[in-house]
């Protein structure tokens, strides 16, 4: 993303045989290249995101955590004045097979028993962050559901918090049944339809 400044071709045309007006070149010539550096720092600047999520099994409500290690965030603005209005109106894309739990055989249960029997991969955009709340826009199976999430800011880091139910949001029943029958004795007979998720995006 780095991009040079082409700007020092021009200092050729202030080149003359004079010492005193070489002294005056010299000048330009380091100011520019003082432009150059601070642009290509400023245009360094990217936003890292995380996002992890938490599923309940067993009477109990034991949580499973998880992640995905392939989203996309576009069009946030980096260089807003706070990290809370570079992200409104961002979208994100969040590729369903880069599922990770640690652990591959419940990773091939979760991609081959529950996100294969969904359609697409999961999106959406943000809306305004105000007074520690933000309506997440969320397309799940086929189903888009605004959802409101909270937020917190912690110096450069924003770390937004909610939940969704698989079925009552997304109507993912199929889905959701096929992943319970797979794992019904690991989870003892239940297998809970809400799931937290937990975002932290930083500078």
């Amino acid at each position: 993303m780095k991009k040079s400044l082409l700007a020092l071709a021009l200092v050729g045309v202030f080149a003359v045989s004079c010492g005193e007006k070489k002294t005056e070149n010299k000048e330009v010539q380091n100011t520019d290249a003082a432009t150059e550096q601070t642009t290509e720092v400023a245009e360094q600047k990217e936003l890292t995101h995380t996002l992890e999520w938490t599923a309940f099994k067993t009477p109990k409500k034991v949580g499973v955590k998880g992640s995905f290690t392939d989203i996309q965030l576009i069009d946030a603005k980096s260089d807003a004045a706070t990290l809370a209005e570079g992200l409104k109106d961002a979208k994100f894309v969040v590729n369903t097979a880069s599922v990770s739990t640690n652990d591959a055989g419940r990773d091939e249960k979760l991609k081959g028993e529950f996100f294969a029997k969904m359609v697409g991969n999961i999106n959406g955009f943000f809306g305004e962050f105000k007074d520690g709340k933000v309506k997440v826009s969320l397309t799940m199976n086929g189903v888009t559901k605004e959802k409101e999430f909270t937020y917190t800011e912690e110096g450069t880091a924003i770390k937004i918090n909610g939940s969704i139910d698989i079925v009552a949001d997304f109507t993912a029943k199929e889905a959701f049944d096929s992943l319970h029958q797979a794992c019904k004795d690991l989870h003892e007979g239940k297998t809970w339809s809400d799931v937290e998720i937990a975002v932290t995006i930083s500078k």
